[in-house]
Order: C-alpha cells, then structure tokens, then sequence
C-alpha cells in the first residue's frame, strides 16, 4: 500500500494513447454459468485474464494471471474470450498501431451479488493499492480508477490516461481530481510484463491497469 498526500501533482497525461477498443466483458452472459457453479451456489468465483491483441487486430491469446482456483473454469473463461472477443487494436503515443493488453477480472457470480460498492470493489485486486490523506467530498471508501497506459519493451510505464467509460458505467460517478495522481503514481511504481511479438521479443503496448484509492485512514 503506497501512501501519499491528496496534491495538485503536476503531471502531463497524454492522451494520445488507447487500449484495444472493446469491453472484454461483453462476450459473457448468464447463459455461460457453468453448471457446477450453479449446483454449488452460493458460489464466486473470479479469473483474472489477460488477452493480448496484436497491431493488426487479431487476438494472439488469453492467459489467466491469477487462478480462480478451478482450473477448468480459469480455461473455460479464455476459450470464451478467444471465441467471442471482436477487438481494435491499440494506439501508441504517437498515434501508430501497438499491441494491446486488455488486464481484466472476470467474475463467475451465482447467488446475491456483494450489497455495496465498497464490498464490489475490494472483490478485485487491483494493481495498485494507493492510500491518500482525503477523499473528494462524497466519494466512496475505495474508489477504482482504471488506466491505460503505454507499457514500454522493458516494462516500464511512458504514458498514462484514465480509461473512457464504458457504455454501461457512463453513469456511474467518477473522479477526474483524482487522475493526475494516480497516474503520477503508476508511472513510478509500476512494472508490468510486455507482451511479445512473433520473434519472440518483449515489443512495448498499451495496457489496461486498476488501481485503488482510499482514504488513510481506512487503511487495514
């Protein structure tokens, strides 16, 4: 858990950047609920996936980063992605197509869903946990900022931008105050895995991130 002050952090966020345009989640329904995980409600479960998406667009794979800890479920999860999954490819800073990694949890649900926000949210792990000295007025306990950022061939964070909203959560409340931070922080902070390209080298991409805000004193 990284703590730091709630500041006017000057930092430039270039826009100029996009993950592979699609909402991973859409290729899921109801209907998918295996049944297993229906005999066995009430039951969660989450797999926590990552599709790379090529500079031309096509899927180069699905991988599970963490288990849900049923490993035909973890494989089930991909298989769908991969069937399904309509994806755009990525932009880099400079405008030309990248690979795109699309980091996302996908959560198998049967029975009562958790019956806060806050409880919804601390359900994911994100990528980074940053604990500030105050919320903006009216925010919850824990708030998810989710980023795209240009991952370079090492790993290392260049650029970074919030994530447009989805259609479906164009609704829900978010925190352009609490951008710059955040994104101060993942540029400093974080190392990811590059993808690789047909030769087998890391090659840089844009990648999706989350991260949680909350106040200090809420810490655990």
């Amino acid at each position: 858990m990284l703590w730091i002050a709630l500041a006017a952090a000057q930092f430039s966020i270039p826009l100029m950047i996009g993950a592979p345009s699609g909402d991973i989640r859409t290729v899921f329904s109801n209907d998918d609920t295996p049944e297993d995980l229906i005999r066995s409600a009430p039951i969660s479960r989450t797999v926590y996936t990552r599709t790379t998406v090529r500079p031309d667009g096509a899927i180069q794979n699905c991988t599970v980063e963490v288990s849900s800890g049923d490993r035909a479920l973890d494989s089930y999860t991909c298989g769908l992605i991969l069937k399904r999954a309509k994806l755009r490819s990525a932009t880099w800073t400079d405008g030309s197509a990248a690979f795109g990694v699309i980091r996302y949890p996908i959560n198998w649900w049967v029975g009562d869903y958790p019956r806060s926000d806050v409880a919804s949210v601390k359900a994911i792990n994100p990528d980074l946990d940053l604990s500030v000295n105050s919320l903006p007025k009216g925010a919850p306990a824990i708030i998810g900022v989710e980023l795209q950022v240009a991952v370079d061939s090492d790993g290392r964070v260049s650029a970074c931008a919030e994530q447009p909203p989805l259609p479906w959560s164009k609704h829900q409340r978010r925190f352009p105050e609490l951008v710059q931070l955040v994104c101060q922080q993942a540029t400093s902070a974080l190392k990811l895995r590059p993808p690789v390209d047909s030769s087998g080298n890391p090659a840089r991409s844009v990648q999706t991130v989350l991260v949680h805000v909350q106040a200090s004193h809420d810490s655990k």
